[in-house]
């Protein structure tokens, strides 16, 4: 029978390892970095993730810092966003963001938290957008921080460009440069979104509310990429022979100098946004008909590829969209942008008071403009009139893209599968 040797432990990875790993992409003795991690691509960590930051730490050694986003887990920002005024009952219940005291945002992943309980580290005094770092500089880049456009000037991510630093990507996705915001902010284009909304602080000891304004962070500019447009913007610099790519521990990493990825960002966004963008055409949400048949093979076709990175036959998908408007007991919808369609749900009465959804797309060059939840409106309102209290789908956990998306309609995981390489 074969066993796995227990000197050599299959997936474990060491501090010393990481650290090792590190230095080999190009991280140095008194770098300054910002890091994004998915703590659970670099493997199994001897010691638990704050093992992560023992390596990093390191890494940089005694006059290097490490600093990361952390936000603040209980920011009213989704509550408060938009108003001109709030409920009496929410300004007295809602506790001011203490920087000592407010956990990181938990879905961005278990080291922002662990940066910021770290012992010595600072944490910038923004109630929504904070930063935190630990190091030799973290009071030069977290200490100033202001309320209004916090991601632009002056802002965290300001000081670490002139701090000639480092962005590090752990196993974590393209589309998680926060850096990118920056560039967003600073960049001379016409047109960008911006947002007010609320938040408590203290003030000599006292609670505070206060409007804050800045250039949106969820569609700052008219994106209609098939990706997302960090995630683009990133590809093409490295296309351009700039960052670092190397792993640590198994993780897929990359390693970018800041002040440059920002111009570059700059340049690229000021490049394309230079114009005012046109009206978008207007989204129509109706169910299908039999003459959206053959939209509904080619959309199939783009779900089925985005899914498996395959297509099935054309036969087959044509019987699955005769399936799909035919069935009565399934409520079919389709998104109509001019005389195109470009997305569709299909939802149906799983149980007595359960929905589900069985699929839903929408053409890459037509996202980010609210359609998933134009469809998901009507579908969650087919299912209500069905006697449903509650809708479930199921996602990939590889898909962050579409597991983001849901999210910000307003579902939470209910169930987890767990696994790791034997």
């Amino acid at each position: 029978m074969n066993r796995c040797s227990s000197h050599h432990a299959p997936g474990l990875v060491s501090r010393g390892r990481i650290a090792g790993d590190l230095r080999e992409m190009g991280v140095e003795t008194g770098d300054t970095v910002m890091v994004h991690a998915a703590i659970g691509a670099i493997g199994w960590i001897v010691g638990g993730p704050d093992q992560v930051l023992h390596g990093l730490l390191d890494a940089v050694g005694e006059q290097g810092t490490v600093m990361a986003y952390t936000g603040w887990d209980g920011s009213p920002y989704d509550v408060t966003i938009g108003a001109a005024e709030l409920p009496p009952q929410l300004l007295e219940a809602w506790p001011p963001y203490d920087p000592a005291m407010a956990r990181a945002v938990r879905s961005w992943g278990v080291l922002p938290e662990i940066l910021r309980t770290w012992p010595g580290a600072d944490r910038s005094a923004h109630p929504d957008s904070s930063f935190a770092a630990v190091g030799a500089r973290a009071r030069e880049l977290v200490g100033e921080h202001p309320l209004q456009y916090g991601m632009g000037a002056c802002s965290p991510l300001e000081a670490l460009c002139k701090a000639h630093g480092k962005v590090l990507l752990l196993g974590a996705p393209l589309a998680h440069v926060t850096l990118l915001h920056y560039a967003e902010h600073v960049a001379d284009v016409p047109g960008k979104e911006i947002v007010r909304y609320w938040a408590p602080i203290l003030v000599d000891g006292a609670k505070q509310w206060v409007e804050i304004e800045e250039f949106s962070t969820e569609g700052c500019l008219p994106w209609r990429g098939a990706a997302d447009m960090f995630e683009t913007i990133v590809k093409d610099y490295l296309k351009e022979g700039c960052g670092v790519a190397g792993r640590v521990g198994a993780a897929p990493s990359y390693l970018f100098d800041a002040a440059d990825l920002a111009q570059y960002g700059i340049e690229w966004i000021e490049q394309r946004f230079t114009e005012p963008a046109a009206e978008p055409e207007a989204i129509e949400i109706r169910p299908a008909e039999a003459a959206d048949h053959r939209e509904l093979v080619r959309l199939l076709g783009g779900l089925e590829e985005e899914e498996t990175g395959s297509v099935s036959s054309e036969s087959r998908r044509s019987s699955r969209a005769d399936d799909l408007i035919e069935r009565a007991e399934r409520g079919v919808f389709v998104a109509q942008v001019g005389n195109d369609v470009v997305g569709m749900i299909a939802v149906r009465q799983e149980a007595s008071e359960r929905g589900e959804i069985e699929l839903a797309y929408v053409d890459p060059a037509e996202r980010r403009r609210g359609i998933l939840r134009e469809l998901e409106i009507d579908a969650s309102a087919y299912l209500r009139d069905a006697g449903c209290c509650r809708v479930r789908l199921r996602v990939p956990a590889e898909n962050r893209v579409a597991r983001g998306a849901w999210r910000a309609l307003g579902y939470t995981p209910t169930e987890e599968i767990l696994e790791r390489p034997l």
